[in-house]
Parts: C-alpha cells; sequence; structure tokens
C-alpha cells in the first residue's frame, strides 16, 4: 500500500478546503512535517484537520516510516491514541 501518497492525497485535498477555524474544537491541528521529524510551528506547514482526518494522517505517516523515524511516530500515534482533557474526541 502507498501509504506516502495517501498522507499525501490527505493533506492537498484538506489544504484545498482553506479551513481557517477550528471550529469550535471540531478541528485539530496537524503538522504536516511532524516537529519530531524536522517539522516546524510555522503556518506552512499547520493544517487543520477532523479529528478523524488527524487519526488516519497519525496512521499514514506511521506506516510510510522506518527505524527511528517509525518509532517516533509510533509514539505520536500512540499519544494521540490515548485520552487527553485538551482534546474533545
Amino acid at each position: 500500500m502507498d501509504y506516502s501518497g495517501l498522507y499525501k492525497k490527505l493533506i492537498n485535498t484538506r489544504k484545498k478546503l482553506s479551513r481557517k477555524s477550528n471550529n469550535d474544537g471540531m478541528l485539530e491541528k496537524h503538522h504536516i512535517i511532524p516537529k519530531s521529524l524536522g517539522g516546524d510551528n510555522n503556518k506552512k506547514n499547520l493544517i487543520l484537520l477532523t479529528p478523524r482526518e488527524h487519526y488516519f494522517a497519525h496512521w499514514f505517516l506511521y506506516k510510510m516510516n522506518n527505524g527511528s523515524k517509525k518509532a517516533k511516530m509510533a509514539y505520536a500515534f500512540f499519544r494521540m491514541c490515548s485520552n487527553n482533557p485538551n482534546q474533545r474526541r
């Protein structure tokens, strides 16, 4: 399966939606290039996703990486699936 292609498609289609607000907590900020892989908080590296889209984005990131990058993405995915009082999912 081409997880890298799926990730790019998800990000590119959501960029076209031009979401501007978090819709009362129903959208979540996602780093297109994760901070743990060299990304930053630059506006061009952030996108708003629904919780479901955000889940799949992290699943794709986990599946498309190897070695230490995969371990970092596994940790991020695990943290995302954990309960967090700052999230409304």
